[in-house]
C-alpha cells in the first residue's frame, strides 16, 4: 500500500479467519524506507488534506508515489498523521498495576477526540481537574487476524506520539460507578506531528525479545517547565505482544491505532488551565504540542 494512500484513507480488504501471514513490504517506489511521513493543510487552502514527508525542515507533498510540490514549514497546517482510524484501542499501564507477564489490557478510545499537532483545546466548565498522558502510538499497515508475536512487529507501518487529556475528576466518577475510561478521556487526543517509519527506528531497539523494545526517553513541559520523564523501554510488554493480544479476538484493520503508556510520570497530577501550552517530546518521533483554550 502506498503511503498517500494510507495516510488519506484507514480502509483495507476484510481479512479471512485464519491465522494470519506475515505481510510483505511494501513502500512506495522511489522513496527511502527512513522518512517521516505527516498530513497537512495550506493555509492558503484550508479544508483540503494532503500527505507528504518531512525532510530537512520542508515538507514535501506526494500523491503517494512521487512528490508533486515542496512547502515552507510556515506554510502549512500539520494535522493528524493518520487519518480516522476504523478502531481506536489504548493500552494503558499505570504503575504497580500490571506484571510484565500479564496479558496486555486495552480500552477504546474515540476518534472523534483525535486532532493534530498544535491545537487549541478548550477546557469544559465541568472539568476542575484537567490533566494529561503521554502515549507511544503504533498505526497499523494490514489486515490481520491471529496475528502472532513473531510477525506483529511487520504490521506496523510507522509509530508517532499522542496525548491524552484526562479529566481526573470525571475519572473518579467513572471509577466509583464501575464504568471504564469513556468522558473522561473525550475532551481532546493531539496525535502526531509526524508517522516515523519503523526502519527510523530500528538503532532505538534495545532487544527485540517477545518484539521490539525502544530505549527513547522521554520529556514533558508545561509553559516550557519539565513536568514528567520516562522512557518507552519502561513499558511492561511491547507493541508486538499488545497487537497479537488485540488481534486474538477482533481483526485489525489497516489504520488501526494501538496506543501504549503512558509513557512519562511526574510527582503529582496536572491541574492544566486556559493559557497553558502542554509538550511532549520523544527523539525520532518529534515534539507535540498543545495549548488549552
Amino acid at each position: 500500500m502506498a503511503f498517500g494512500r494510507l495516510i488519506h484513507h484507514c480502509n483495507g480488504p476484510t481479512p479471512q479467519r485464519h491465522n494470519a501471514t506475515r505481510p510483505s513490504a511494501r513502500r512506495a517506489p522511489g522513496y527511502p524506507l527512513e522518512v517521516k511521513l505527516c498530513r497537512f493543510e495550506l493555509k492558503s487552502s484550508p479544508g483540503e488534506v494532503r500527505s507528504g514527508i518531512v525532510y530537512s525542515g520542508k515538507v514535501y507533498e506526494t500523491n503517494g508515489i512521487e512528490s508533486i510540490g515542496v512547502h515552507e514549514a510556515d506554510q502549512i497546517r500539520p494535522l493528524s498523521p493518520v487519518g480516522t482510524p476504523p478502531t481506536f484501542r489504548i493500552f494503558r499501564t499505570l504503575p504497580g498495576l500490571i506484571e510484565a507477564d500479564e496479558t496486555p489490557a486495552y480500552f477504546y478510545g474515540s476518534s472523534t477526540a483525535l486532532v493534530g499537532a498544535s491545537p487549541i483545546i478548550p477546557k469544559p466548565e465541568f472539568v476542575s481537574e484537567l490533566d494529561y498522558e503521554p502515549y507511544i502510538v503504533a498505526v497499523i499497515e494490514s489486515d490481520g487476524l491471529n496475528i502472532s508475536v513473531e510477525d506483529a512487529d511487520s504490521y506496523v507501518i510507522g509509530y508517532t506520539l499522542m496525548n491524552a487529556l484526562v479529566a481526573r475528576d470525571v475519572e473518579r466518577h467513572e471509577k466509583r460507578v464501575g464504568a471504564g475510561p469513556g468522558r473522561s478521556f473525550d475532551i481532546g487526543i493531539p496525535i502526531g506531528p509526524v508517522l516515523t517509519t519503523p526502519d527510523e527506528m530500528d538503532d532505538a531497539v534495545e532487544t527485540a525479545e517477545f518484539g521490539k523494545r525502544f530505549r527513547l526517553p522521554v520529556v514533558t513541559r508545561v509553559n516550557g517547565v519539565e513536568k514528567k520523564r520516562g522512557d518507552i523501554i519502561d513499558l511492561p510488554f511491547t507493541f508486538a505482544q499488545a497487537i497479537s493480544t488485540a488481534s486474538e479476538t477482533a481483526p485489525l484493520r489497516a489504520g488501526d491505532i494501538i496506543a501504549l503508556g503512558p509513557i512519562a510520570f511526574g510527582d503529582s497530577a496536572e491541574s492544566l488551565s486556559a493559557g497553558d501550552e502542554v509538550q511532549v517530546a520523544v527523539d525520532r518521533l518529534g515534539t507535540l504540542a498543545f495549548r488549552i483554550g
